[in-house]
């Protein structure tokens, strides 16, 4: 996740060249694609440096409704209303298609977010509005929430089980409170992007870490989702990945010289 200490250095840095971050962007809370969440004392420590900058702090929080292991943290927008911008969507508690969300902004910044949406979009669809609009007020959809939080907690727990009993030694995974993404790490010497092809001819597939880098990190990692998929299904896939993690394993160890 994001450590105070390294904004803090960063943040520094700018500034003795002269320049500054225009604003932060973060998932506090079962972050995209990790699936950690934010401590709170790091949120009070991010909102003060933040302060202390003059940083504008944009939380995109799509995944707090999706909690498995209790109540999240409140959103720092609860903590500095005047300093965070707060990003809400209902693709993830209603139908993934609906690509509606809100905005709890300054009002000098929420006139600007909307002329910049006329400018680019004009309006949402409206089928779309009047389809959320009735699923808020016409339906029951906290205790729908519900339901799927169940579901997807069976499914993160079908997950990490199956990971737990078919993945080789030297990986490692997170295990997420809620949102719908585990964060795996290969063992030593193996790339998931290069190994991607070899998982789909398996016909199981994942996101490799480099696609959450600006700088070409992340080439050991890949995104793991749970959310589609039944528990059957899951274990299934984790069993033929396993075995594609296996073989790169061998592989990589015959080419060091430690194989036979």
């Amino acid at each position: 996740g994001l450590i105070p200490a390294g904004l803090e250095e960063s943040l520094a840095a700018l500034e003795r060249e002269g320049r500054r971050a225009k604003f932060l962007y973060t998932i506090p809370t079962y972050q995209n694609p990790a699936g950690v969440t934010m401590t709170e004392e790091r949120r009070e420590e991010i909102l003060a440096i933040a302060e202390r900058h003059g940083l504008l702090v944009i939380e995109d929080d799509p995944y707090s409704m999706i909690a498995f292991d209790g109540t999240p943290p409140a959103p720092l927008r609860a903590r500095a209303e005047r300093g965070v911008i707060y990003l809400g969507t209902v693709s993830k508690i209603f139908a993934a298609g609906l690509r509606l969300g809100w905005v709890l902004a300054p009002p000098a910044v929420r006139d600007k977010l909307l002329l910049a949406i006329e400018a680019s979009i004009l309006c949402p669809s409206g089928l779309t509005q009047e389809a959320t609009l009735r699923f808020l007020t016409e339906m029951e959809w906290r205790q729908q929430v519900k339901v799927f939080n169940t579901l997807y907690r069976d499914r993160r727990d079908a997950l990490l089980t199956a990971l737990g009993d078919y993945m080789p030694e030297g990986m490692t995974w997170t295990v997420p409170g809620g949102g719908l993404f585990i964060w795996a790490t290969l063992p030593e010497g193996l790339d998931s992007k290069a190994m991607l092809p070899r998982a789909l001819q398996e016909r199981v597939a994942y996101v490799p870490g480099t696609g959450f880098y600006a700088d070409g990190n992340g080439r050991r990692e890949m995104r793991l989702n749970f959310s589609t998929q039944t528990a059957e299904v899951i274990r299934e896939g984790v069993r033929r990945l396993a075995g594609v993690v296996a073989s790169d394993i061998e592989l990589r160890d015959t080419f060091a010289g430690g194989g036979a």
